[in-house]
């Protein structure tokens, strides 16, 4: 959390330049005034006005800001940029911050360097936070790095549009002025700088063609995606609507008790499976059970699938398998 002076005698304590909007956000202002909170992101705007309690004003912004976004599963869900002024009748007070679609976990490292396999007979993106000043520099297979121009909080880039390599790309944020592009989640509500600032991403090139292919958002508010291997399909049949009671005539005798429901239902799962991954490759496939945002791809198109609860159990095997119960949407059966 940051602090600064307010009402020259008080103190107001406000968000850190990064935050996660399923994180609290409090804003904490020592006064003995009315206070109003005025929140703001890309033409939208919501005040809270709050009464003071003991010489303190406090406030969580959090549920207002994850209203900012726009969250439909047909585009992808950037960082936003939020402003905030805090105002009573003494003093006037404004911040920025960059609000992430996510949260983050005590422990938990925020864009930290990583191996991605990027699957390239797909879609593919790169999720990557920038910060304001930093240098991206691009390179693929042995050739030499590239500066590259992109605008600070998270992206998610194409790197078609950067390379074309014919077995990895490297993304290299150099961040050495102020290091401020990774950050790690502290038992204070605070972000503080790990490393030198450097990070050093990289893609490894698979050109796999088969296969179940997802993504999803993780709760860092980066996009994931894997091709799967396609495994057994169950498909689950009921009776739905209301039992419907007939007399049977065979012509010659007539029978009672004959029934029938007015419709069926269909349900489908698809075991999809990673076979010997690795450990790292492992902890980023787990995110996919807490995204509420899963899309498959099919027919040149991403459509909406849940993934079945259930539970995964974290070996401490280097290779292991991950298995995860796609659900497809139901097929509806005639009615009667």
């Amino acid at each position: 959390m940051r602090t600064a002076t307010f009402e020259t005698t008080g103190s107001i304590t406000y968000p850190e330049d990064v935050a996660f909007c399923f994180n609290p956000l409090d804003i904490a202002v020592q006064t003995t005034n009315s206070t109003t909170v005025k929140v703001e992101s890309g033409g939208t705007s919501f005040t809270d006005t709050r009464l003071p309690l003991g010489g303190n004003v406090e406030i969580d912004i959090s549920m207002y800001v994850r209203l900012m976004f726009k969250v439909d599963g047909k585009s992808l869900v950037a960082s936003k940029d939020v402003s905030v002024t805090v105002s009573t009748l003494a003093d006037t007070f404004s911040f920025t911050f960059t609000a992430i679609w996510g949260a983050i976990n005590i422990g938990e490292v925020f864009n930290a360097a990583r191996t991605v396999t990027w699957f390239k007979n797909y879609p593919f993106t790169f999720s990557l936070y920038i910060a304001e000043g930093a240098r991206i520099r691009t390179r693929y297979d042995n050739n030499k790095y590239t500066v590259r121009t992109l605008s600070s909080g998270i992206q998610h880039i194409n790197p078609l549009n950067y390379f074309n390599p014919s077995s990895f790309g490297v993304i290299r944020i150099d961040d050495v002025e102020e290091s401020s592009s990774t950050f790690e989640y502290t038992f204070d509500n605070t972000f503080r700088p790990v490393g030198d600032g450097v990070i050093i991403n990289r893609l490894v090139v698979d050109d796999s063609d088969c296969g179940i292919y997802l993504r999803w958002i993780d709760r860092h508010g980066f996009y994931q995606y894997y091709l799967f291997t396609v495994g057994d399909k169950v498909t689950d049949s009921s009776a739905e609507g209301e039992k419907m009671n007939e007399v049977y005539d065979d012509s010659k005798y007539s029978y009672f008790g004959v029934s029938r429901y007015q419709g069926k239902s269909i349900s489908r799962v698809v075991k999809a499976c990673a076979t010997l991954v690795s450990a790292d490759t492992i902890d980023m496939l787990m995110t996919i059970l807490s995204s509420p945002l899963v899309d498959m791809y099919a027919d040149g198109m991403w459509i909406p699938v849940n993934i079945s609860s259930g539970s995964f159990t974290r070996s401490m095997e280097h290779l292991q398998d991950f298995e995860i119960s796609i659900e497809i949407p139901d097929i509806k059966s005639q009615m009667l």
